[in-house]
């Protein structure tokens, strides 16, 4: 699989410019309906699916498969360790799981040059949330309490964050939910009173 297909892997959530979607991390029976809150039929493509199976083979390898879903997405380690397997074993990240941030970025304009309203703003996010990750991660050593590296997660969060803002009008729900969550992403508060219906990254 080339550089290109794995980061459209990787940034499925970021990429589908704004939902939630318990099926990017688990392919258990969902309790709770995805909530999307920009429809621009990303989650129907070809590369939602692939990433379904790349995914499944790291959460087997990290023996996560039996873990219950609530725990699996409340414990972030779990999510890193996840993401941290994927980019090491598709070549985009060191051995300590750091970002290839020069291949990384080329892929992800190259996957975004075909989405027409994503074009002008990639490069700039992109930049934003290399930013944001080295300022945050910059020389993470692995400890007893955080054995795998926050980047490729957060990375994709960060880029989730800025598309579900940037999502055209066109595509964008305006439910009270979706509303309420922009609100919060805007003003950078937390996302715990929406967690029954939505997961950060999945």
């Amino acid at each position: 699989m080339g550089k290109v297909l794995l980061v459209v892997s990787l940034l499925v959530v970021a990429a589908a410019a704004g939902r939630f979607d318990r099926s990017i991390f688990t392919s258990r029976t969902r309790r709770h309906a995805s909530m999307r809150c920009c429809n621009d039929g990303f989650d129907k493509s070809e590369v939602h699916a692939k990433f379904a199976e790349i995914k499944e083979g790291c959460v087997t390898e990290l023996d996560l498969a039996e873990v219950p879903h609530e725990e699996l997405f409340k414990n972030h380690e779990h999510l890193h360790c996840i993401t941290e397997c994927i980019v090491k074993k598709e070549g985009i990240a060191d051995e300590n799981g750091a970002l290839f941030h020069t291949d990384l970025a080329s892929a992800v304009e190259q996957h975004m040059s075909s989405v027409e309203w994503k074009v002008p703003l990639v490069a700039g996010f992109v930049k934003q949330c290399f930013d944001q990750v080295d300022e945050k991660h910059s020389g993470f050593a692995p400890t007893e309490e955080a054995k795998c590296n926050p980047e490729g997660f957060e990375f994709v969060v960060c880029l989730w964050r800025h598309f579900t803002l940037a999502c055209p009008e066109e595509f964008r729900d305006d439910s009270e939910k979706c509303t309420e969550l922009r609100e919060k992403l805007t003003n950078n508060e937390s996302l715990a009173e929406l967690e029954s219906d939505v997961d950060v990254a999945e």
